[in-house]
């Protein structure tokens, strides 16, 4: 069996880094993205493709993966009860919030990205006033709810 070589391993690493940004750009929709990381991503994806990625580079893309995961509730709530609370109070949101509420009410997700599960979090409790649980340690809390889909305690 022939030895790879450090240069191809690198090489290896950065194409696998290019493919996950081409994936989320074409699978992901862009409102879930947010405009700097499209910029980012796609600014990436010009580079010459022998580029060898920095250590930074490869933590930006794995944070936004871990903001992407989808979620399927909070607390002891399902990311459908959130809507349907939200959806109460919609009015009382400002016009952001209100038209994030509306499109995930015509949406009806079962899941949502985590940085999304925790705006519609902070809708509940600060505009509806649902008694949702703090979590603490958000680092902890995220890798006790494994990969894929789950619910955060």
């Amino acid at each position: 069996m022939p030895r790879t070589s450090k240069a191809q391993r690198e090489h290896n690493r950065a194409q696998e880094f290019r493919d996950k940004l081409e994936q989320l750009l074409a699978e992901v929709p862009y409102r879930y993205l947010g405009g700097w990381f499209i910029d980012w991503a796609e600014s990436e994806l010009r580079r010459n493709r022998f580029y060898r990625y920095s250590e930074k580079e490869y933590a930006v893309l794995d944070r936004q993966l871990l903001r992407l995961r989808p979620i399927t509730g909070f607390g002891d709530y399902t990311v459908d009860e959130l809507i349907d609370i939200a959806a109460k109070y919609r009015t009382d949101c400002s016009e952001d919030d209100e038209d994030l509420v509306a499109e995930l009410i015509r949406e009806r997700p079962s899941g949502l990205p985590l940085w999304l599960v925790f705006r519609l979090v902070s809708i509940c409790r600060h505009v509806a006033c649902v008694p949702i649980p703090y979590i603490e340690d958000l680092e902890l809390a995220v890798s006790e709810a494994g990969s894929g889909e789950a619910a955060l305690p």
